[in-house]
């Protein structure tokens, strides 16, 4: 995980923006982020059409997933990528890259993996939804470091240091953090996403973990490589 920097002024060196995904949360974060850095150069991509292109914010008509595979490079124009769209978007870009040599087999997950895992839901196979929260949070919230918005009280541990400690028969845990940008907009650096491909080669013959949280929600995947 890439070190946060930036937690007094998380927008700090941030211009260029990929916004994976148009509907609601697209358009909350092309809205927040145009609000607060009205010259950043946003980048909004959805396979469905978009009225969101004007000034500075350029709209795609295409698949998130597979856009985001064919022009994520080391050298990309972009300083932050925000998932907008219901799918676990840096487990899909890391099966695109790695299905060109290995044969993506997901794990199903114990019982007794999925209790050790906060408030955890399973999803599609290997899948889960994991959060600190039994409520629904507000949109806005600003993911205050100690003490959580909707209740008042202290916070759990971050959810994305808890992940990477849980030990589950000898599964390699990978988690990529998702920093706050502004309240309810989350991104991750690119770097990020070409430090976990690299680590997830060099154990290619292990079971593998890949989560993408942030302090109180995520998205985990259990697989391996064949």
């Amino acid at each position: 995980m890439t070190k946060d920097k930036r937690q007094k002024d998380p927008l700090k060196g941030l211009e260029r923006f990929w916004i994976i995904g148009a509907g609601r949360f697209g358009q909350i974060a092309v809205e927040r982020i145009g609000k607060k850095k009205g010259d950043a150069e946003i980048t909004v991509v959805d396979k469905k059409s978009t009225d969101l292109g004007h000034g500075k914010v350029t709209a795609i008509r295409q698949d998130g997933i597979q856009w985001l595979a064919a022009e994520l490079k080391p050298e990309a124009p972009v300083d932050i990528v925000v998932p907008a769209i219901p799918i676990h978007v840096a487990y899909e870009w890391l099966k695109f890259n790695l299905s060109k040599k290995y044969k993506i087999i997901p794990i199903d997950i114990p019982d007794e993996w999925l209790t050790r895992m906060p408030h955890a839901m399973r999803g599609a196979m290997g899948q889960a939804y994991v959060s600190h929260a039994d409520f629904i949070c507000p949109d806005n919230c600003p993911e205050p470091e100690n003490i959580c918005t909707h209740t008042g009280k202290p916070r759990p541990m971050d959810l994305f240091r808890l992940l990477a400690g849980l030990d589950f028969d000898d599964v390699l845990p990978i988690v990529i953090r998702s920093h706050q940008l502004l309240p309810g907009v989350g991104g991750i650096y690119p770097g990020d996403f070409f430090h976990v491909l690299e680590t997830i080669r060099t154990n290619r013959n292990r079971s593998l973990m890949i989560a993408t949280a942030c302090r109180c929600h995520g998205v985990v995947d259990f697989f391996r490589l064949e």
